[in-house]
């Protein structure tokens, strides 16, 4: 009887040691939620108990806001993987288009580099820049355009690459209207 015990035992640690299960912390515990679209915007919420919630902000600028694990727009389903030198759709949206002032550029790509905005006027006059490392895992920025006047804009994006990612340009159109 003690060599059977003793069998079962070892089975059992052998066993164990090929076992895995998922990790508790940190997590937020959803009894439900849902999301709603509205004009351009779209709007995510959940009820339930946050085990352990972290919002972090960026200590250069007020535009990146992350909150682990709650609802991290738009960075749930990255795009495919494009390896052409232009922006494919579904790797940068730019909305609203026309805006009133807040323009939101949501980024989707997996390529990683040095990314960098410039802000143009119709006439081709330089009015602004942001650059920003991005890692390939989606981003929002937010641009304030309450200053520049109604009218055309171009906005240029590019992306100096790192590692085997590719270099990527595009330039987008923007309306301003008051």
């Amino acid at each position: 009887m003690r060599i059977v015990r003793l069998c079962f035992f070892t089975v059992g640690i052998f066993l164990s040691l090929g076992a895995y299960s998922q990790s508790v912390t940190p997590a937020t515990l959803n009894a439900t939620g849902g999301t709603n679209f509205f004009t351009f915007y779209r709007f995510e919420w959940s009820f339930g108990e946050a085990m352990v919630i972290t919002t972090m902000e960026d200590g250069s600028s007020s535009n990146l806001i992350v909150t682990n694990g709650v609802l991290q727009p738009g960075t749930h389903n990255p795009a495919t993987i494009n390896n052409t030198s232009v922006w494919d759709r579904d790797e940068i949206r730019i909305l609203p288009n026309p805006t009133q002032n807040r323009l939101e550029i949501d980024f989707f790509s997996k390529q990683q580099g040095k990314m960098t905005l410039n802000l143009i006027d119709a006439s081709g006059r330089f009015l602004a820049q942001r650059q920003f490392d991005y890692y390939g895992t989606g981003r929002i920025e937010i641009w304030d355009l309450d200053r520049y006047p109604s009218g055309a804009y171009f906005l240029n994006i590019s992306l100096a690459p790192t590692g085997t990612s590719v270099a990527k340009y595009g330039t987008y159109k923007v309306i301003k209207i008051k």
